[in-house]
């Protein structure tokens, strides 16, 4: 089984012509009222649309650059199961990347945000990166709310500086088993789950009268997918992608969003760690009856280093 590359690029293009558009116009009307209004009001309606021109075209010129250098490595690299063969010597930096996007305001004010942080562990130099086979977390709403978590590989040198290689290993067992039960006056069920293998699997029995169905989640905190729905039914999911993947970003415009958007087109639940298996039970015009358990999925062959030490935690808490 080999690995899958995935190229990301960040959009924005159109919307930056458009605004370029837009602060044109006005610098027009500026022009047109140099011959009635007084010179200092028209220049200072001039200068103001000129200045917000100049700083959207450096954000729209670094986005293009960075998708240009992100395709540019994407379609000069070779990959295998073993890691990623560069198309000349680079000098690289070798961590873990942390990206969380949210957002602010509401209406046409609705800003999208991302805090972005890379944690280098070493620097090198070479034309390969071997495939960072470690933990990850991805909890991302479809909005693009949420946090990655992965390990990654930083290009410090030209002509591909700040592309971002992620990692998202395809290895882990999910441990932990238990049951749920959910009632209210003479609704009842019953859910029961296992870890087995990659997948958390379950089944529900129910006997509803009053309550619409029975909901099976995963996620944590605010980021929640909905996996199975019904009365009497069994489910399967697993956190962990099908095939061992690498995405080529740029850095500095890496974002959830575009990863939830290109990798996964849905709320992502997906790696290593403690996750909850929500159960609910649907009841029309009451509160829902909601019961939760956690589950664990973990790699064997990085819980410990060679000396046998703990090696540092990947995820949310």
């Amino acid at each position: 089984m080999g690995l899958r590359k995935v190229v990301v690029k960040e959009g924005g293009t159109l919307a930056v012509f458009a605004v370029v558009i837009f602060a044109v116009f006005f610098i027009w009307i500026a022009i047109e009222m140099l011959g009635f209004a007084p010179r200092w009001f028209a220049l200072l309606f001039l200068v103001i649309p000129i200045l917000f021109i100049l700083a959207v075209l450096a954000k729209g010129t670094a986005i293009f650059k960075g998708n240009r250098k992100a395709s540019a490595l994407f379609e000069g690299s070779e990959v295998s199961e073993n890691g990623v063969t560069f198309p000349q010597e680079l000098e690289f930096e070798v961590g873990k990347v942390s990206l969380e996007g949210y957002w602010i305001n509401s209406g046409r004010s609705r800003n999208y945000r991302v805090r972005r942080n890379f944690q280098s562990g070493e620097r090198k130099h070479g034309t390969f990166v071997g495939f960072r086979d470690e933990p990850f977390k991805v909890l991302v709403l479809r909005g693009g709310t949420g946090r990655v978590e992965a390990p990654a590989v930083r290009i410090l040198s030209e002509p591909y500086k700040d592309t971002l290689l992620i990692f998202f290993t395809d290895e882990g067992t999910v441990e932990g088993e238990g049951s749920l039960t959910l009632s209210k006056g003479s609704d009842f069920a019953t859910v029961t789950f296992r870890g087995e293998g990659k997948l958390i699997k379950g089944t529900v029995q129910a006997e509803l009268s009053k309550a619409r169905k029975v909901r099976i989640e995963v996620g944590s905190g605010k980021v929640w997918r909905r996996i199975a729905e019904g009365a009497n039914l069994d489910f399967a999911f697993s956190t962990l992608p099908g095939e061992k993947t690498v995405v080529f970003a740029n850095y500095k415009t890496a974002n959830p969003l575009s990863l939830v958007r290109n990798l996964w087109k849905d709320t992502a639940v997906l790696g290593h760690g403690d996750f909850e298996l929500k159960a609910v039970l649907d009841i029309p015009l009451a509160r829902d009856v909601v019961e939760k358990a956690i589950f664990t999925v973990k790699m064997e062959s990085y819980d410990k280093t060679e000396k046998g030490e703990a090696k540092e935690e990947w995820g949310f808490k």
